[in-house]
């Protein structure tokens, strides 16, 4: 009864393929989760969290300030002028702005409510969400540690009795002094520290989304529908491609050689097939999420269009390139497996990339994912017209990698699969 196990243990180890899915794939997704959920390079500086800053007021103390939030430890500031932090916003290549407006200074100095505001991309909420964790403790203690804290505190309870009457205002503005004092004394003794501000309550940072949901858009389905599409694309093209040696084992390649026909004929023909196919799928899927989830296409068809073509040339030239590349079926399909679910984890198919760390962020660049995923959101979230530069930046690099593996395959299928035996 034992050889029958053995026997099979063997089959199986010699199955390369097999084995591949088996270890390799679990093992590469394994690594890049760890990576992206923070179970792995904990502490490295890559994982803080970007915000950009502009300062509008231009004073010492504003310069102050942004010396305080460049401290800490889990953002890494940026300082820039606020049209270009807008602009870097509605591109997408930066989360938020805090923005110091003028009077900042003044306001530290009477004690007034701080004109912080954080302006920021709706589909990155989340990211912000954790910058506010640490931004918001801080911008309360700022007017105790650059500010005047007497001031700050009558101000405070001014505002709290901003109903009151004139001599129950006045004897809190004349008993503000003392309880500043008795307060202060009374934090130390219980926690150890002179200020005030993690007691009491300080200012807040106004949220403004610079780019928010419209009625028609909506952030899950976008990611959902691009994410899914472009990664079950990979699959089908891989498919598509494999058609190539199935016919050279089959000998159907060795019949259509004998016609009076030049043999690179059959790759082009097979590399027009496999484009039609991946523009129609992908059409089939984003006119599926529109009819049944109610995603709004009509007011984007022109750069919707121009993103699924970009998007099916360089995700076919990748099928077929692979078809050529490899030298059986089995090989294809343990190669392809392993590459396309790398793909898309790092590329943003299966999580943003907005929740990975910084390093696979830059990572997601090799990606043909990143590309595609990055042009449907210009077009579908962000709205940006078909020539504005970013946008066309995303489609010249799918289509540049569209021609590489394309060149590459057409070199590939003269020396692996023209081959006779």
């Amino acid at each position: 009864m034992l050889k029958l196990p053995i026997k099979d243990l063997k089959l199986f180890f010699k199955d390369r393929p097999s084995v591949l899915v088996t270890f390799a794939v679990p093992i590469a997704l394994i690594t890049l989760f760890a990576f992206a959920f923070g179970g792995a390079g904990q502490g490295n500086k890559e994982n803080k969290i970007s915000m950009q800053i502009a300062d509008l007021d231009n004073t010492d103390l504003s310069a102050k300030a942004i010396a305080v939030f460049d401290t800490l430890k889990n953002i890494r500031t940026n300082h820039v002028s606020y049209e270009a932090a807008v602009e870097a916003i509605k591109k997408g290549k930066e989360n938020s702005v805090l923005i110091i407006h003028k009077g900042f200074a003044d306001s530290l100095e009477t004690g007034s409510e701080l004109p912080l505001e954080l302006q920021y991309d709706e589909a990155r909420e989340i990211e912000v969400g954790l910058l506010q964790q640490s931004l918001i403790p801080t911008v309360f203690r700022l007017p105790f540690s650059l500010g005047n804290p007497k001031a700050v505190m009558a101000g405070r309870f001014e505002k709290l009795t901003e109903n009151s009457s004139p001599e129950v205002k006045e004897n809190i503005l004349h008993q503000s002094d003392n309880l500043f004092e008795s307060l202060s004394q009374g934090i130390a003794e219980n926690s150890g520290t002179t200020d005030p501000a993690g007691a009491f309550l300080g200012n807040e940072i106004k949220m403004t989304k610079l780019v928010a949901a419209k009625k028609d858009s909506s952030l899950g389905l976008i990611q959902a529908v691009s994410g899914t599409a472009v990664m079950m694309l990979l699959f089908s093209v891989v498919g598509i491609g494999m058609g190539l040696l199935e016919e050279k084992q089959e000998g159907t390649l060795k019949r259509l050689l004998y016609a009076p026909m030049n043999p690179m004929k059959i790759l082009f023909g097979k590399m027009i097939s496999a484009n039609i196919i991946s523009i129609f799928q992908l059409a089939v899927m984003f006119l599926f999420a529109a009819l049944v989830f109610g995603l709004e296409l009509k007011n984007h068809s022109t750069g919707l269009l121009i993103t699924i073509i970009a998007t099916a040339f360089a995700c076919s030239a990748f099928g077929v390139f692979l078809a050529s590349f490899a030298k059986s079926r089995q090989q294809v399909q343990g190669l392809s497996t392993l590459i396309i679910l790398v793909m898309s984890a790092i590329g943003g198919s299966m999580i943003p990339i907005f929740f990975m760390p910084a390093f696979m962020q830059k990572l997601a660049v090799i990606s043909v994912n990143y590309w595609s995923i990055q042009g449907f959101y210009d077009v579908l979230w962000r709205e940006l017209p078909v020539f504005s530069t970013t946008f066309l930046s995303r489609i010249l690099v799918l289509v540049l990698i569209g021609v590489v593996l394309n060149f590459l395959a057409v070199i590939m299928f003269k020396k692996n699969i023209l081959k006779m035996n």
